[in-house]
């Protein structure tokens, strides 16, 4: 699948969910096909790996990163039309650490779900924050919305998906 249709598929996911109302669907009868999207038994957990992983980007703790990340992690800035692996991302942070300070997230409000089929099948849970930071060079603030969806595995962040509010001036800082 290409990246285009990997964005365009989780453009459509938050709407999926709400329109979905997972919760009130009928439990699934043996045998037969699962709901499209049902609750994430490991929410709870999903969401404290992503708290942690925002919390370690903002302190730049990248050995603490690496441990959050599953070996085949990549991330998807549909902003850019880019993809990186764990590597790249950890390097993509460093020079944004470099560009700019006191990089942070607001607290980020979190909804989990599993999807159970699909191309989007799996554990995922979708993050809205707030991105703000101070650019070294020019001393202005930096303020954004910041979507995420994060796809997880095995306690680890398998994917990222990214949607930020741009602003052409600031273009070079993404």
């Amino acid at each position: 699948m290409t990246n285009i249709q990997n964005s365009l598929a989780l453009a459509f996911l938050p709407g999926y969910l709400f329109s979905s109302q997972y919760e009130k669907q009928p439990i699934h009868i043996k045998g037969g096909t699962p709901p499209p999207v049902t609750a994430n038994p490991q929410e709870k957990s999903d969401q404290k790996l992503i708290r942690r992983y925002l919390e370690g980007l903002q302190l730049e703790s990248y050995d603490y990163i690496k441990e959050l990340i599953h070996p085949e992690f990549r991330c998807i800035n549909t902003n850019t039309d880019s993809i990186r692996d764990s590597m790249q991302e950890l390097a993509h942070w460093k020079s944004q650490h470099k560009k700019m300070s006191h990089l942070s997230f607001s607290d980020p409000i979190l909804k989990s779900i599993r999807v159970n089929r699909g191309i989007l099948k799996g554990d995922w849970t979708l993050v809205w924050t707030t991105f703000s930071a101070l650019d070294g060079e020019t001393l202005k603030s930096i303020k954004y919305e910041y979507h995420m969806a994060i796809k997880t595995e095995n306690d680890s962040i398998l994917e990222v998906q990214t949607w930020h509010q741009e602003d052409p001036s600031e273009s070079d800082l993404y």
